[in-house]
């Protein structure tokens, strides 16, 4: 086995409590050698898994287009959401309904994933979810406004191929999806 790397002590740099969606820890370590030396952590949300839910039917695949004020630009990604409650399928079957205005027929597991392992704690679950091919118009999940389209499965690998999806979670999800033969 391996040795890790000891917590000797986290300090909460950064929390706000008009926003719990973010803290920000540097942690002090000791590392396997007797070094030490420190470490930042962001916990998103509560700290609880997000989910991640790839619409599939027999369209293709869902992905929603929507602005990341974070990178400053719009996305095409799978409809998701974080750290809101431990019960990962209904949380799936929530956000799911909130982005798209879409009911799953049929939720499947496609595991989970770690976006940033080096800083961020996150970790979201994954799913398929197999759904009838309604067209939905484009909505607002909060301040979020969304726009939802069906793409083909080739037309989704070629985009992910091509770099114009980007979105780690839902290149992964495509992944998985693919590699169980889902899509």
């Amino acid at each position: 086995m391996r040795p890790k790397i000891r917590t000797i002590d986290e300090q909460l740099v950064y929390a706000d409590p008009n926003n719990p969606w973010l803290k920000l820890y540097f942690d002090h370590v000791e590392f396997p050698d007797g070094s030490h030396g420190r470490y930042n952590r962001i916990i998103e949300g509560t700290g609880d898994p997000g989910v991640a839910i790839l619409p599939l039917s027999v369209l293709g695949v869902g992905l929603v287009f929507q602005y990341r004020y974070a990178i400053g630009d719009h996305v095409w990604e799978i409809p998701r959401g974080y750290g809101d409650g431990v019960d990962s399928a209904n949380e799936a079957r929530r956000e799911l309904l909130e982005e798209t205005g879409l009911q799953f027929l049929e939720l499947t597991s496609l595991g989970s994933i770690h976006p940033n392992s080096a800083v961020f704690t996150t970790r979201v679950e994954l799913f398929a979810a197999r759904c009838e091919p309604i067209h939905s118009e484009p909505g607002v999940a909060g301040r979020e406004q969304l726009e939802f389209r069906w793409f083909s499965v080739d037309e989704a690998l070629d985009a992910a191929k091509a770099g114009k999806i980007s979105d780690a979670i839902t290149l992964s999800a495509l992944l998985r999806a693919r590699l169980r033969s889902l899509i």
